[in-house]
């Protein structure tokens, strides 16, 4: 026997050792799911495939690094490397890089993150008047959904939808933004890689060959075009593994498809499907509810998670008087559960469907002392001191980035305002071919020669051309980098806009670890660029959040965000009809495309159950104050059908006993004297 096959069970086993051919690996909640992908990848080496002709693909950098690490530990370092375990845009990034410089050598390119396209469509929408205000978010996701299903411009369905019809508006424009400013977006390392791969029988049967065994992880949070992608990729060879839960598909909202992994046998068939039935995290009474409230779900693959642990307590409901009761009785327990059971703060969650509940959770738990941290808050390069040195290095690398020259034109503070900004733009964008840096260096042609900014704006202009060169080069890039970054005046800048040292100094370790970044970046990569360091940052700032606060102590999640966690403890916060499901479930407005239906509201539900170990508790509140107005709540759905015997409740809002009630009036009576 392999020695990949040992120490697994009989169902681990088979999703290991079925090699060839298209696999479906339903990985159930604390099945094993990673241990199984980097032991199949080990065993695939051990039986001669060559690392260089594995690819493994996932949704995030965090599964990717972890996936790599724990495959360094098995085969050696060296060969973990040399085989492709990346995220979905970092390995289409790399199929789109290697197929541009095929054709076009020294071709640039840009990846924009969230923030970029935000502000490219800002942009937009100052040059274009639609007569009122939108939500830039909501215009994005239409955008992005019309990219993923490959519609261009004038293939898109008509429709009354305002938020429709002003995306259609800015759609092209957005398109051409992209073009002119070399640059992609995170749609685009999915889709274009994917035109080139169906367009063309020599490029297709070009990465066929190269990866000729193709492994998903987390495939229920797949879209159409990563399909798309797959089929594209794997669809000769048909030796495609895809691991993963349609019980815990809880992203529709953001393009993810559910019917990619109830219908995989469709799209490959003959396909084999091995389910991991046997649960490894929770206690057995946490698994029944979470087998009980996820039976309901019509179309799902039947499954039913197994315990191998023995024990446990019963699930507590508790039924707080109103919000404050229930956030109270949250903090108590917590506090309870340290003081009196020896936990960590570090072992408990507090889960809820909207952030909605977090303000009235946080004073709860500042209240009676309990530490707290909010999983979900800024990540690293989102900090705008990060941002605003990658935009300086963006620009030294490509002028044409106008989100990054905007971002820093006057950044710190040069005189170079918003209507010189303005005068500037409308040059470049009423002369063919021209961009906002073209503007800059036309300055005195533009503004006239008495005006103030031309100083500045020389000055701006001469520091890129100075160092653009240099960070070009590829020598030294992060002490290149760090005398830009000192030259443009930024440290004295965040030290004036700093409200304290102490704050200053954390502020300036983001920009000096940045570089470090890049340093270690060098020092890993044969040639390094910094062009493709940027990228990566684009990359990393797009899908793994941070945490704000220590770890010792209890974590606030999002029932979304904690997909992937797991804690001894788990408080699930605000079980009622409109917080899960969601309000936008069941009344979906029409410019609201965060409506993705009831059963995937349940599986949301099933994620939090399935994220405890040791204790889960339920809790939701008889009264809530909503939008100002206090409000009966009606128990979630998702309780309905359970049978009371395995729950502890706890009805905080039931009037007490008759007895009790004799009994306090009387002890009050004896107190007073009556």
């Amino acid at each position: 026997m392999s020695r990949w096959l040992q120490g697994l069970n009989e169902e681990q086993r088979q999703a290991v050792a079925a090699v060839d051919g298209p696999l479906l690996v339903l990985a159930g909640a604390g099945s094993g799911k990673t241990r199984v992908i980097t032991h199949r990848i080990a065993h695939l080496m051990d039986g001669g495939v060559g690392p260089e002709a594995i690819l493994a693909v996932t949704f995030t950098n965090k599964a990717a690094d972890e996936m790599r690490e724990r495959l360094a530990a098995m085969v050696g370092k060296k060969r973990a490397q040399v085989a492709t375990l990346s995220t979905f845009h970092a390995f289409g990034l790399a199929l789109l890089k290697d197929e541009t410089q095929r054709r076009r050598r020294n071709a640039r390119l840009v990846v924009f993150d969230t923030g970029d396209q935000l502000a490219c469509l800002r942009e937009l929408l100052r040059r274009v008047d639609l007569g009122r205000t939108f939500d830039l978010g909501s215009l994005l996701q239409r955008i992005s959904g019309w990219k993923n299903a490959f519609l261009a411009p004038g293939e898109l369905p008509s429709s009354d939808d305002p938020y429709d019809e002003a995306a259609a508006e800015l759609y092209p424009r957005y398109l051409e933004q992209l073009e002119a400013y070399a640059a992609v977006d995170f749609d685009d390392l999915v889709c274009q890689p994917t035109k080139l791969l169906e367009g063309s029988a020599a490029c297709r049967e070009r990465w066929a060959a190269r990866f000729r065994y193709v492994l998903v992880d987390e495939y229920q949070d797949t879209n159409a075009a990563q399909l798309r992608l797959l089929r594209a990729l794997g669809g000769g060879h048909r030796n495609v593994c895809v691991v993963g839960d349609d019980d815990q598909s809880i992203y529709g909202w953001r393009g993810a498809d559910v019917r990619n992994i109830l219908r995989f046998g469709d799209d490959f068939p003959g396909a084999q499907v091995i389910a991991l039935e046997r649960n490894y995290r929770s206690c057995p009474p946490i698994l029944a509810l979470a087998n009980q409230v996820i039976a309901a779900n019509p179309e799902r693959h039947p499954k039913q998670l197994r315990p191998t642990r023995h024990g446990g307590v019963k699930v507590r409901l508790v039924v707080g008087t109103d919000g404050e009761s229930e956030a109270r009785w949250v903090a108590l327990h917590l506090k309870q559960a340290v003081e009196r059971h020896g936990r960590g703060w570090g072992e408990a969650a507090v889960l809820y469907r909207s952030n909605i509940l977090a303000r009235g959770l946080e004073e709860a738990l500042r209240e009676h002392g309990v530490p707290y941290r909010v999983f979900g808050g800024a990540a690293f390069f989102d900090r705008k001191e990060v941002k605003d040195v990658s935009a300086y290095l963006r620009l030294c690398c490509n002028p044409f980035d106008e989100i990054a020259l905007r971002r820093v034109i006057n950044t710190p503070a040069r005189g170079i305002g918003p209507v010189t900004v303005a005068k500037l733009a409308a040059w470049a964008e009423a002369t063919p071919g021209r961009s906002l840096f073209a503007a800059l260096q036309q300055a005195p042609e533009v503004l006239g020669a008495a005006d103030r900014a031309l100083a500045p704006i020389a000055e701006l202009v001469a520091l890129i051309g100075k160092h653009a060169p240099l960070l070009r080069g590829g020598g030294a890039l992060a002490d290149q980098g760090r005398m830009l970054i000192e030259a443009t005046g930024l440290r004295g800048e965040l030290e004036r806009s700093s409200p304290s040292g102490k704050i200053f100094e954390r502020r300036w370790g983001h920009v000096l670890g940045l570089f470090d970044g890049l340093a270690a970046y060098c020092r890993r990569v044969e040639r390094p660029s910094l062009a493709d360091y940027l990228n990566r940052l684009a990359l990393f700032s797009s899908g793994d959040d941070d945490a704000e606060g220590p770890r010792d102590c209890v974590t606030l999640c999002t029932l979304h965000g904690a997909k992937g966690l797991e804690f001894p403890l788990v408080i699930m916060v605000g079980l009622e009809e409109g917080l899960l499901p969601h309000d936008r479930t069941l009344n979906p407005q029409a410019n609201d495309l965060d409506s993705s239906g009831v059963d995937e509201e349940r599986r949301l539900c099933y994620v939090g159950i399935t994220r405890a170990r040791d204790e889960l508790v339920l809790t939701r509140a008889a009264r809530r104050l909503i939008r100002g107005r206090a409000q009966d709540r009606q128990p979630s759905r998702f309780l309905e059908g359970l049978v009371a015997e395995d729950f502890e409740l706890e009805d905080l809002s039931a009037p007490p006993p008759l007895e009790d009630v004799k009994a306090m009036v009387a002890a009050l009576r004896a107190r007073l004297g009556a």
